[in-house]
């Protein structure tokens, strides 16, 4: 827990409850940490920590074969078979945090039903995760994993190329120049697909997508940049989003939809409005009894997925990978909880 006034993150000066404190905070190359005298629930085992930026998948994989590094998460996917024997551990956990695209309801192709209702029909998320994350993920059908209360009994469309094609040519998409792509009153079926390169996987399911849109007459630009929070901002600059957000990492539901999906949330770039929805907030924030909450979520959920103004394709199995030396380290649920004052080397 962070007291946010207390705090000046430009210098790396934080002030929480966690077992460690910042000692070092260099922006994008590492942050070192030290114990946190004040720390309430035992005392870490490690007198200095430091925690290093390897965005390059082959650099982090052979840092830790050379033992540069003791413990790594986020490893290419590939490159797990270089950990499977004795001199190394696993730890993984299926976690909250989903893989997902919100439509730009401002984009006059977006706009079209029959448009977003085949892009939710034309992603495979099946292969996506069996075949590009090597079945290290979840499928998802909603914003939450239906380990929780408030992620079971919802309904969505599956993969289905057929029903998708149908749609689309129902609809006036069709392909009169033979060059795979629909178009409809001179307009090509174009969707610009926005998304960032920080998470592996976003890159490869951009990749997953336009193959298999492509299938059904739909061309999708991706412009995959660190620069996606700044573009998004501008909708006329993207139709589609795709992002990776914990979405129930206080175990609670509230936080994802005040976050991306009402009219006031920071997130909802695309303008998403829903006058259920908005109303279903209200009574979220005004329901404390769990199971409730939990009715209300899932209504939720299933107002935006009935509006295929969402598209929820994964949750992340998370995985943490360290020498055999390392002990304490254990994947969290909630994708945050990694650093113990259990954590230690022998």
């Amino acid at each position: 827990i962070i007291d946010v006034e207390a705090s000046d993150f430009e210098t790396g000066i934080v002030a929480g409850t966690g077992p460690y404190a910042v000692k070092e905070l260099v922006t994008d190359d590492h942050l070192s940490l030290v114990p946190n005298t004040y720390y309430w629930d035992g005392t870490p085992k490690l007198d200095e920590l430091t925690i290093r930026t390897l965005s390059n998948g082959d650099t982090l994989s052979a840092a830790l074969q050379a033992g540069d590094i003791d413990a790594a998460y986020g490893m290419a996917y590939e490159a797990y078979p270089n950990f499977e024997n004795g001199g190394y551990q696993f730890s993984s956990i299926q976690t909250s945090r989903a893989f997902f695209g919100s439509m730009n309801m401002t984009s006059p192709i977006i706009q079209d039903t029959a448009v977003r209702r085949a892009i939710a029909m034309g992603i495979n998320k099946q292969d996506f995760v069996n075949v590009l994350l090597n079945g290290y993920g979840y499928t998802a059908t909603g914003a939450f994993p239906d380990s929780f209360a408030f992620g079971q009994g919802i309904q969505t469309v599956s993969f289905d190329p057929d029903q998708a094609k149908a749609g689309l040519e129902a609809a006036g998409w069709v392909d009169t120049d033979g060059d795979g792509i629909r178009e409809k009153n001179g307009v090509k079926l174009t969707i610009r697909w926005l998304t960032y390169p920080s998470r592996q996987e976003l890159p490869l399911l951009a990749e997953s997508a336009q193959s298999t849109l492509k299938d059904i007459g739909i061309d999708v630009q991706i412009n995959c940049t660190k620069d996606h929070n700044s573009i998004r901002k501008d909708p006329t600059a993207w139709d589609i989003w795709v992002s990776a957000n914990v979405n129930a990492g206080l175990g609670d539901p509230q936080n994802f939809f005040d976050t991306y999906c009402l009219d006031e949330s920071v997130k909802n770039s695309g303008g998403h409005h829903s006058d259920k929805l908005e109303k279903l907030a209200v009574q979220l924030r005004t329901t404390f009894d769990p199971a409730e909450r939990a009715k209300i979520a899932v209504e939720m959920q299933q107002q935006l997925l009935d509006d295929n103004s969402y598209v929820f394709c994964s949750f992340l199995r998370m995985s943490m990978i360290m020498k055999a030396n390392v002990s304490g380290l254990e994947a969290h649920t909630c994708d945050f909880y990694e650093l113990t004052a259990d954590l230690d080397i022998q």
